[in-house]
């Protein structure tokens, strides 16, 4: 295995995920096989949105805006939260349990980092808000 790999994120995205690193990547792969971390690189045109809530419940996330608008709700407690990244390099920080949607206002690129990266992420569901007990 060489000491780097040089690639692009679009291209090496797994299966049309945007996610290019991480345990997902097979170890014949190489660097990008990680189980330390995971990258992704999300391009999200105008309006796409996460239709229901949702907790990875096993890593914490990092995501950075590159360019557009992402407006990101927490679904805690009786009130949900919004939070918008709209200038270039805005970041979110949120805990594994953290229960979110979000949307892009105009198209959207986000660099995310997730860590660990934990083959639990296949199986992880939809998150139960308060709505839904």
């Amino acid at each position: 295995m060489n000491g780097f790999y040089f690639g692009n994120s679009i291209a090496d995205q797994m299966r049309g995920s945007g996610w290019f690193v991480g345990q997902f990547v097979p170890a014949a792969l190489g660097l990008r096989h990680q189980t330390d971390v995971e990258v992704k690189w999300g391009i999200h045109p105008d309006g796409e949105k996460r239709p229901q809530p949702w907790a990875s419940g096993h890593a914490t996330t990092i995501s950075v805006l590159i360019r557009g608008n992402l407006r990101v709700t927490f679904h805690s407690g009786d009130a949900p939260q919004l939070v918008s990244l709209g200038k270039e390099g805005d970041y979110i920080i949120f805990a594994p349990d953290a229960v979110h949607s979000w949307e892009a206002v105009g198209d959207t690129v986000v660099l995310s980092v997730r860590f660990p990266s934990v083959e639990v992420w296949q199986r992880a569901r939809p998150a139960e808000t308060a709505a839904d007990r």
